[in-house]
């Protein structure tokens, strides 16, 4: 984590409110990013945002290294994400999801991310918090409770079905092999 997001996480915790607010602005996007991943639905992803944006200000406090913030956020935006999809028990087709900020998505785009969707949650979750938002293998690993052998076979399993599944939906089902 760059000096400048540890010091906002130390101001944060020290009650500077606006440091909160830049805190939350600079992670909105990968937030965003993972919380879709697992809910498929801009409203569910939003309100398991706002409950993670407000336990983060209420446990701030709690956390004892400020360069584990962003794990530590993540985390607990999974489990918001998990406690939605048990208390709603549904799921929403992917035309229903927020298009990439800039305008019209171009076709490859929206293959890959019908090709994502395809995958099993674990593999989807697993590459968009790699890829997306740029977490380690370490830092995943923390995230999901699990050792980090198994990111890295989630991490290769999801790479060749997301493979598989882009080459023949391209319509190349020789070469998706």
């Amino acid at each position: 984590m760059p000096f400048a997001l540890e010091k906002l996480v130390r101001n944060a915790q020290a009650g500077d409110k606006e440091a909160f607010i830049a805190l939350m602005e600079s992670h909105k996007l990968s937030m965003s990013r993972a919380a879709l991943a697992i809910l498929h639905n801009e409203e569910d992803a939003a309100d398991a945002i706002a409950e993670t944006v407000m336990e983060a200000f209420a446990q701030l406090h709690t956390l004892r290294q400020p360069k584990y913030f962003k794990t530590w956020m993540t985390r607990a935006l999974i489990c918001n994400c998990y406690d939605i999809l048990r208390q709603r028990q549904r799921y929403v087709p992917l035309d229903q999801a927020p298009e990439p900020a800039g305008g019209e998505p171009n076709d490859q785009a929206l293959d890959i991310r019908e090709s994502l969707a395809a995958l099993a949650e674990n593999d989807r979750l697993v590459l968009t918090l790699h890829y997306l938002d740029g977490l380690k293998v370490k830092e995943i690993a923390k995230v999901l409770g699990v050792k980090e052998g198994a990111v890295k076979s989630r991490l290769m399993r999801g790479r060749n079905r997301l493979q598989k599944i882009y080459l023949e939906r391209e319509g190349n089902p020789c070469e998706a092999k």
